[in-house]
């Protein structure tokens, strides 16, 4: 998934979701994966008292589907920011060290760590986004919510 920001070249200040349907968005984002593995979160930083500008370290453990596992890795994130690290958009919730991770990965990810799909391994919605993924490689219809 691309920003608006990203396809025209301006900087990002906030967040703004290509145009178009976001579940066929996604669905093209989660059949473009070509590796899924587990990992943790360690070295958070936080920067403020919210939560919301953050820098953590991506620590892989288990090959899930797909390549080996890369090194650890660090990211930062700063509000407003389009990414697809879904547990960082859930409120009052910010990474935290031992916190474990699913993470997708795909060549537009690798380019800009900005589009991995990152999730929380014990989040509710795990089971529903994991099926979205197996529907995504069979190339059928994904869930409606967003």
């Amino acid at each position: 998934m691309a920003s608006l920001s990203a396809l025209i070249g301006a900087p990002a200040l906030a967040c703004v979701p290509a145009p178009g349907d976001p579940v066929e968005a996604r669905a093209r984002d989660l059949h473009a994966v070509t590796s899924v593995y587990e990992a943790r979160i360690e070295n958070v930083v936080l920067h403020d008292q919210y939560g919301d500008n953050v820098d953590f370290t991506v620590q892989p453990f288990a090959s899930i589907w797909g390549a080996a596992v890369p090194a650890p890795f660090r990211l930062s994130f700063e509000a407003g920011v389009c990414s697809n690290w879904i547990f960082l958009m859930e409120e009052g919730h910010p990474p935290r060290n031992g916190q474990k991770v699913i993470v997708m990965s795909s060549p537009e990810s690798l380019a800009d760590r900005h589009w991995l799909y990152i999730v929380r391994s014990d989040a509710d919605y795990i089971d529903s986004f994991m099926s979205d993924w197996r529907a995504a490689r069979a190339g059928q219809p994904l869930s409606r919510h967003p």
